[in-house]
């Protein structure tokens, strides 16, 4: 049973940053972060196909959010050796924009998004959306598009450090350009780090360990 438990901990960790739900009765802290945008997760699956927390998203000068997130498994496919997942997520929240005065402006808001992931131990693939809007529907925030491949050029065991060679691409309608990030992962037991760059020298760290 713990063999199976740690293996399950292993492919979880390997091949995901930022899943909206964690497994059962596990908690996860993540944060992405760059020099124009910082977002810090918390999540806690009281079930395997529920997740709750708190998502907190900055953009330098701009905004800051913080919502209630909750997130559903749609759909699970468990096979011998790969994994592939549909979710949705979403959540309200307390959006500061305009951050510098007169422009300040407080308001509730609520967060919509989807996420489709296929991975192994060797390849991960991965699209997420998100977007925010404000509580009325008359305003976008701004939404960003996700994109992700990746692999592992070896494949390593648990007590092991495991690691990976990604290309993700972002859109985000607030800064109106695509950006790719080459990106390295590593991990370690149960704590796993992200270190990159995009094609403007702009410097990229993920984390996230698990509880």
């Amino acid at each position: 049973m713990k063999t199976i438990a740690a293996s399950m901990v292993l492919f979880y960790l390997s091949t995901s940053l930022a899943h909206p739900v964690s497994f059962e009765g596990g908690t996860s802290l993540m944060s992405q972060m760059n020099p124009v945008n910082q977002e810090i997760n918390l999540i806690y699956s009281p079930k395997w196909w529920l997740g709750t927390g708190v998502v907190f998203d900055r953009k330098t000068d701009q905004r800051e959010l913080i919502s209630a997130h909750f997130a559903y498994l749609v759909k699970r496919w468990n096979l011998p050796e790969a994994q592939g997942n549909i979710y949705v997520f979403g959540g309200p929240g307390y959006a500061k924009t305009g951050l510098s005065a007169p422009n300040l402006n407080e308001e509730a808001f609520y967060r919509l998004g989807f996420q489709m992931d296929y991975e192994t131990r060797r390849i991960y693939t991965a699209i997420r959306y998100v977007e925010n809007r404000f509580i009325d529907g008359s305003h976008l925030i701004y939404s960003r598009l996700r994109l992700a491949a990746g692999f592992a050029p070896y494949k390593a065991g648990y007590d092991d450090l495991n690691s990976w060679v990604i290309l993700r691409t972002f859109f985000d309608s607030s800064m109106n350009e695509t950006q790719w990030v080459p990106t390295l992962r590593f991990f370690y037991k149960n704590f796993l780090w992200e270190i990159g760059q995009d094609f403007k020298g702009r410097s990229h760290f993920n984390f996230m360990v698990r509880y």
